[in-house]
């Protein structure tokens, strides 16, 4: 008889994001976003930018976080073109084509704001590539967050994977039947107007369902055993009020330098 000890394989597993809990996770997306927000220096966004960065790449990408960034850097090179051209306070030309004069203030303006909008991206994809929706319920439901408030969190994270799941069966059935073909950008969404109805109603209707399932076996029971989570997480508490403090500090910071303005 074969015995099999997986102690070790599990242990080889454990990455060091796997160490930190999902809401320090959280804040340190939040405490990064604020930072951009508060110091407005160019190179201090590009810093930023360039941390978030790294902790994206030290994690597991995932294709729905890299689709997101393709998409923002279409809307960040949208954005340039535009506030290069027309925002209100260019006054310096950069260069000039058939008559066309690209400014300095609307570039700078635009990068900084394409740096926010990248931190945010990769700090909030750090966070998704590296936690789980039944990771983040068995933590929030260990630090004694009510078991119906989890449960309905976890519906709302499962609402939008369900419904691309959806979507993608019921497309893959019309092309193989040769209904509404695909090839166009025009064709792909005129194919997905006719099913958005029955694809929320779809996606509601096994919300719905599992809720029962759910209930059937004793999830809303106060005598149940809680869910222990997977890791065992480092200094979480103490990590929770560093970074939370830090943070309102930063909002504080932010909300005087509007109000400043107008003293």
């Amino acid at each position: 008889m074969e015995i099999r000890d997986n102690s070790l394989s599990n242990i080889a597993k454990i990455r060091w994001y796997n160490l930190i809990d999902p809401v320090t996770k959280l804040l340190v997306a939040l405490f990064l976003t604020m930072l951009s927000f508060v110091f407005t220096n160019l190179y201090f966004e590009v810093s930023l930018v360039l941390i978030s960065f790294v902790l994206l790449l030290l994690s597991r990408l995932s294709s729905a976080t890299i689709n997101a960034v393709y998409f923002c850097l279409f809307l960040i090179v949208t954005m340039i073109l535009i506030q290069g051209l027309f925002y209100s306070g260019n006054v310096h030309p950069l260069f000039s084509i058939m008559n066309i004069t690209f400014y300095r203030e609307g570039a700078l303006y635009a990068v900084t704001m394409s740096a926010r909008i990248l931190i945010i991206i990769f700090a909030i994809g750090f966070f998704m590539s590296t936690t789980t929706i039944s990771e983040n319920a068995k933590y929030l439901e260990a630090i004694g967050l009510p078991y119906k408030l989890v449960y309905l969190l976890m519906s709302v994270c499962y609402i939008l994977p369900q419904i691309q799941q959806n979507m993608k069966k019921i497309q893959f059935a019309e092309r193989a039947r040769g209904i509404n073909p695909q090839k166009t950008v025009a064709q792909k969404v005129r194919s997905i107007l006719p099913i958005l109805i029955p694809l929320i109603i779809k996606t509601f209707d096994q919300s719905i369902n599992r809720s029962i399932t759910l209930q059937l076996r004793g999830f809303d029971s106060p005598e149940r055993t809680l869910a222990t989570p997977k890791y065992h997480y480092v200094r979480a508490r103490f990590n929770h009020y560093l970074l939370s403090f830090l943070t309102i500090f930063l909002i504080g910071c932010k909300l005087w330098q509007i109000f400043s303005r107008f003293l």
